[in-house]
């Protein structure tokens, strides 16, 4: 029975212990805390060792996984016990909070300037902030507005760009990724609707949802949402080019159809086929047709 105890316990060691770590350089040949940093809390029983080349340490034992679940990891925990390679990128950096030994190109606290991907980003902060900022300096929860060209260079200026909703507030523009070009610091989550005072240039910048293959680059009406017209839903808009779908888009129900002449839109549909002035003719020919041959029957 002792036997079959021991051999429970060691199977189950083996599943939270894989094996020991890779060769790292710490700051001496003496492989402790202190010469090395300081081996996560959790799991318990981490400590360097010597490595298998001399002069190098390694952990001990390595986590079976080491992708999450851990307190306080450092990068040369996560260089001698790695989490899983993601797409040919090493999993050999610890993520923001210490949690875990992440797949991110560079370090996720000391990294060079303009070099976050949205990759990096989801690796190092997860969800949370997932996507780039548009100068590739930090990461934020929502993405950045795609470029669009105002009156000047000067984004960040008063008057350069159209004024940003008012709703949701934190709205700002900003350079863009190219020279030139100005972009919204971040999207919020949908621009579809809840906007106060949206404009095309800010949708351009931060569409809503596409309808097929007409994306939402315009300002509805009310300037509250960013929706799937084929053209600007203001006064801009080419005469005579409004279609019952843009009228929806830009209207809504209340005035969803477009006039006979496409000149604008209606809260009405045009009539039918069937009931327009040459079918009324037609059935009144008809009509007088019969009764003109019952006379010239009784005649």
């Amino acid at each position: 029975m002792n036997i079959l105890k021991l051999l429970i316990a060691s199977l189950l060691a083996s599943q939270i212990f894989a094996a020991q770590g890779a060769d790292i350089t710490c700051l001496s040949s003496i492989c402790s805390t202190g010469t090395c940093p300081k081996v996560p809390t959790v799991p318990a029983g981490l400590s360097w060792q010597n490595g298998s080349i001399n002069g190098n340490c390694a952990i001990n034992n390595c986590p079976a996984n080491t992708s999450s679940g851990l307190v306080n990891a450092s990068n040369p925990f996560c260089t001698s016990c790695p989490g899983p390679t993601v797409n040919g990128v090493a999993a050999v950096f610890v993520n923001i909070g210490f949690t875990g030994c992440v797949a991110s190109t560079a370090d996720c606290y000391a990294r060079p300037a303009h070099t976050w991907t949205n990759s990096d980003c989801l690796a190092c902060y997860g969800k949370s902030s997932q996507y780039t900022q548009v100068d590739k300096n930090g990461c934020q929860a929502n993405p950045p507005g795609a470029d669009v060209s105002c009156s000047a260079a000067t984004c960040t200026t008063a008057g350069t760009c159209t004024a940003v909703p008012t709703v949701p507030a934190g709205l700002a523009w900003q350079n863009g990724a190219n020279s030139g070009k100005c972009a919204i610091t971040s999207c919020p989550a949908s621009t579809s609707s809840g906007l106060t005072g949206a404009s095309d240039l800010f949708c351009q910048s931060c569409p809503g949802t596409p309808n097929g293959s007409v994306q939402a680059v315009f300002a509805n009406n009310a300037q509250t949402g960013c929706v799937a017209s084929t053209a600007t839903c203001g006064d801009s808009r080419t005469a005579n080019t409004w279609t019952n779908a843009d009228c929806l888009a830009c209207y809504g129900n209340s005035t969803q159809y477009a006039k006979a002449d496409k000149s604008g839109c209606q809260a009405t549909a045009l009539p039918s086929s069937s009931s327009s002035p040459s079918s009324s003719s037609t059935n009144s020919m008809i009509i007088l047709s019969s009764v003109l041959f019952t006379i010239s029957f009784f005649f």
